[in-house]
């Protein structure tokens, strides 16, 4: 089957769940492939799920058009490059060329691209696919190293067991980035909680400790080994996570 690049109306159909089983799985490997579409559809599904939250108790409310989350995402990117179109004009009549400049770019690229985003983004993206988050199943931790080893330079980080921690090893699922080729590793407990451990090539962090960055329901904790960056991310209330990050920065 050859791959395909979805046009944003099948992307939209695939966040709205009106995709049949077959294309939902062609538009998953696309955002395998692809970090920075992967990352604004995991942007769309926040939108739609704050919109079905804000929605309760609207069910017996005459539909209206303009709350379509179609529609909202697109005046939302509107919205967003106004704000981007004016910032980028205040900034150039403030000038950029001193160091008040300088911070002010510093700071929006740091917004901009929080650490780690990339490993979130995916989590979102995969950790609600069911049997599809995975696209190699796990055969036990020596299987899924040797998986690491095959793809990715140096071979990642090495994987200990996890069973202590009331989880199992799910499988992995390769990921493309600017740097080199990624892989996340879901690790799943009996109520289907998952924890995913992602690992890419990368420049160091400001620091060579274990940082956090909550983002909306999950927690990333990130640090950085041998040329790669590590990420745990999972649920902000699943408290084994943190000792997880601390074991797997051990083995790493």
């Amino acid at each position: 089957m050859s791959p395909i690049i979805p046009d944003e109306e099948m992307l939209h159909a695939y966040v709205d769940g009106r995709l049949d089983a077959e294309a939902r799985r062609r538009v998953e490997a696309f955002l395998a492939r692809d970090l920075n579409w992967a990352e604004k559809v995991a942007g769309w599904k926040r939108d739609a799920e704050r919109l079905r939250a804000a929605a309760t108790g609207w069910a017996l409310m005459p539909p209206n058009p303009r709350l379509d989350p179609t529609g909202l995402r697109r005046a939302g990117r509107k919205r967003r490059q106004r704000r981007l179109a004016t910032a980028a004009v205040l900034l150039l009549v403030a000038g950029l060329g001193g160091g008040a400049g300088w911070t002010a770019r510093e700071r929006m690229f740091a917004a901009a691209h929080p650490p780690m985003a990339d490993a979130v983004s995916a989590y979102r993206v995969f950790a609600t696919a069911g049997a599809n988050a995975v696209e190699v199943s796990a055969s036990g931790v020596e299987g899924m190293q040797a998986w690491l080893a095959q793809h990715l330079d140096r071979g990642g980080a090495r994987l200990p067991d996890l069973t202590t921690y009331g989880v199992r090893l799910l499988g992995g699922r390769l990921l493309a980035t600017d740097e080199g080729p990624a892989a996340m590793v879901f690790f799943e407990d009996e109520d289907g909680r998952r924890i995913a451990f992602f690992m890419r090539p990368g420049p160091p962090f400001a620091t060579e400790t274990i940082e956090e960055r909550r983002d909306g329901g999950l927690l990333a904790r990130y640090w950085h080994r041998n040329g790669y960056r590590f990420a745990v991310v999972a649920p902000a209330d699943d408290a084994r996570a943190a000792e997880i990050a601390r074991v797997l920065r051990v083995g790493g």
